[in-house]
C-alpha cells in the first residue's frame, strides 16, 4: 500500500487541525457556526498536505475533505474538488427535477418508469464524470479513466495534490486522517481509487516515500536515468526530480534496465543518495528478481558464475570473458514451468550477488534459457516486454538505520 510522503511534519500538523475542528465544533478555516463538525462523519477523510511555492523557503499549508459536507464541495480554509462546482451544480440541475418526478412515481407503484430513472442517471454521472481534471507533474491535464469508479477523485488527499500541482508546488508532506472517538486516525492514499490517477499524476508509481528516500515501481520502457540527447532525458530519475526540484539531479541511489520494471530507489537528498550508493556498492542491499526464461529447467536452483564484461565493438552488448571480465555471480531458483502461445517458459527468481551490467540477462542467456522478450540477448515478438522484474529489495534506512523491505508483484 502506497505510503506518500506522510511526515512527522504532516501529521503533526494534521493533529493541529483535527484538535482545532474538535474544539471548535466546526469543520471549517476560520471556524464558523455555519459548518459544525457535525457534517463530517467517521467516513470522512480530511488531509493536510505541506508545499513549497517555487523560489520560496515558505512552507505552504493546503487542507482538503473527502466527497462533500453538507451538500457543499468547497468550505472555507479547503482546496476545491477536481472540478468546476459550478459546471457541476448546472449539469446536477439538468436531470434533477425529472429523475425526482421519476422516483415518486416509482415510489407509486409505477414500476415500468425504472429503465427511464436509470438511463437519465446513468447518463447525468456519465456527464459529470467527465467535469473532472486533474494537473500531472509536466503541466498537462488528464481526465478520469473510463472504468474508474464512482468517487475516483474526490479523496481529500489528491484534491491537495491536485491543489499543488496547478499551483507548481514542491509538496513535502502528506497525511490523511479521519476523526474517530476524537482522535485522528492515519490512512495512506487509496489503492481502489487513488491508485488510478497518483501514478499518471506524479509522473511514477510510488511506493513509499519519506523525507529521505522513495521507492518507485518504475514501469517497463522507462529509463531509470536520462540519455544522451533530448530525446532520451524523459526518465525515473528525470521525472522524480521535476516533481521535487530539491532533489540531487542524480538522484538514482542505483539503475534497472530501460526494459526491466520493478523497484527503484530514489533520494532526496545527496547524503541519503551516499549512503544508499555506498551500500549498493559495498553488497548490503538484498534483491530480487522474478523472469520467465525460454525453454524448460529441470534443476530445483543453481548458481551461475561467469565473468562478463562489455563488447566494445557491439555496445551496450556484454559478453563473458573468463580472462578480462568482471565477477558475476547469480544464484536462481526455479517457481514453475508455465506454456505461453504453445511453448514452455520456466519462472525464476534470481538473487543476484553481484550487480554487473545486464548481469541477469547475459548470465540467462550464456546457460541457454533467454529471458523472454530480451532483444539483446534472446528474441522479442512485436510488442513483447522483457519478462524481467525486480521483485524484492532490503536494506538499511539511510537516516533511521532500520530495516526496510518492499515488495513489487511481476506484472507477467
Amino acid at each position: 500500500m502506497i505510503s506518500f510522503l506522510e511526515t512527522t511534519e504532516a501529521k503533526e500538523e494534521a493533529a493541529r487541525m483535527a484538535e482545532e475542528m474538535i474544539r471548535s465544533g466546526s469543520v471549517s478555516f476560520p471556524p464558523s457556526d455555519d459548518f459544525p463538525l457535525s457534517l463530517a462523519d467517521e467516513k470522512t477523510m480530511f488531509a493536510v498536505l505541506i508545499a513549497i511555492p517555487p523560489s520560496s523557503d515558505e512552507k505552504k499549508l493546503l487542507r482538503g475533505f473527502s466527497g462533500s459536507l453538507g451538500r457543499r464541495y468547497a468550505l472555507p480554509g479547503y482546496v476545491h474538488p477536481c472540478f468546476s462546482i459550478s459546471s457541476w451544480e448546472a449539469e446536477e440541475a439538468r436531470n434533477d427535477s425529472r429523475i425526482h418526478d421519476l422516483t415518486s412515481l416509482i415510489n407509486n407503484g409505477d414500476e415500468s418508469l425504472k429503465a427511464e430513472r436509470k438511463k437519465l442517471t446513468d447518463e447525468s454521472l456519465g456527464r459529470l464524470k467527465e467535469l473532472y481534471r486533474f494537473r500531472c507533474y509536466d503541466g498537462k491535464d488528464i481526465g478520469l479513466p473510463g472504468s474508474a469508479p464512482w468517487g475516483t477523485g474526490d479523496c481529500a488527499g489528491l484534491r491537495c495534490i491536485n491543489t499543488a500541482l496547478r499551483k507548481n508546488w514542491e509538496i513535502t508532506g502528506l497525511a490523511e486522517f479521519q476523526i474517530i472517538n476524537g482522535k485522528p486516525c492515519f490512512h495512506p492514499p487509496c489503492q481502489a481509487r487513488c491508485q488510478l490517477l497518483l501514478p499518471q499524476m506524479l509522473g511514477l508509481n510510488y511506493l513509499y516515500a519519506d523525507n529521505s528516500i522513495a521507492v518507485i515501481d518504475k514501469e517497463a520502457g522507462l529509463l531509470s536515468v536520462p540519455g544522451r540527447g533530448d530525446d532520451k532525458k524523459d526518465s525515473a530519475a528525470y521525472r522524480f526530480h521535476k516533481l521535487f526540484p530539491r532533489s540531487p539531479v542524480e538522484c538514482t541511489c542505483h539503475r534497472l534496465d530501460m526494459d526491466t520494471s520493478g523497484l527503484l530507489i530514489l533520494a532526496f537528498t545527496k547524503e541519503a543518495k551516499r549512503r544508499l550508493s555506498m551500500a549498493f556498492e559495498n553488497h548490503e542491499v538484498r534483491k530480487e528478481y522474478e523472469a520467465l526464461l525460454e525453454g524448460v529447467i529441470t534443476e530445483e536452483s543453481g548458481r551461475i558464475e561467469i565473468p562478463i564484461r562489455l563488447d566494445v565493438d557491439n555496445r551496450p552488448y556484454q559478453i563473458a570473458d573468463y580472462e578480462n571480465g568482471k565477477n558475476a555471480v547469480t544464484e536462481w531458483k526455479r517457481l514453475g514451468v508455465e506454456i505461453i502461445d504453445g511453448r514452455k517458459y520456466t519462472r525464476v527468481r534470481f538473487f543476484p550477488k553481484t550487480g554487473r551490467t545486464h548481469q541477469l540477462r547475459v548470465h540467462s542467456s550464456l546457460i541457454g534459457h533467454p529471458i523472454k522478450g530480451d532483444r539483446l540477448y534472446g528474441t522479442r515478438k512485436k510488442g513483447e516486454r522483457l519478462m524481467l522484474h525486480a521483485a524484492y529489495i532490503e536494506f538499511m534506512h539511510p537516516e533511521t538505520g532500520e530495516k526496510v523491505s518492499f515488495t513489487s508483484s511481476p506484472p507477467f
